[in-house]
């Protein structure tokens, strides 16, 4: 699995994720990664944060625990070929991606299906430089 590169550059327009992970702690695989997992249910992602850190893989583990479809998108972000949706899961469906991020600040992700972010399925990615 290739990872994916997130970034606001205009002349890159990629995006990422979904999906985001453990404000409690992304644990790290290695030096050089870390990985992070979030549950999708109920009109909300589980943990609803994530931190990163610029140019470090991140692998994020998503698991929908819910009974409607729900995805993972960066709204301000985009992802060539994506449209910004990083990933579609079904209910019952587990996706692992990887993200890396090339700029710091916080990148707001939401489940774009209809109502879902109204009723507050959001969250951010954290990313330090």
């Amino acid at each position: 699995m290739k990872p994916i590169v997130v970034s606001k550059n205009l002349g890159a327009l990629v995006a990422g994720l979904a999906v985001i992970g453990l404000a409690a702690g992304c644990a790290g695989q290695s030096a050089g990664s870390r990985s992070a997992e979030i549950v999708l249910e109920d009109l909300r992602f589980t943990p609803n944060r994530i931190d990163a850190r610029v140019g470090v893989p991140l692998t994020v583990r998503l698991t929908n625990r819910g009974t409607e479809r729900h995805d993972l998108n960066f709204p301000s972000l985009h992802m060539p070929g994506l449209e910004g949706v990083e990933a579609i899961l079904e209910p019952g469906e587990t996706r692992s991606i990887t993200l890396i991020f090339d700029e710091p600040g916080t990148h707001t992700f939401i489940c774009s299906l209809p109502g879902h972010a109204a009723s507050g399925m959001t969250g951010a990615a954290f990313v330090s430089p």
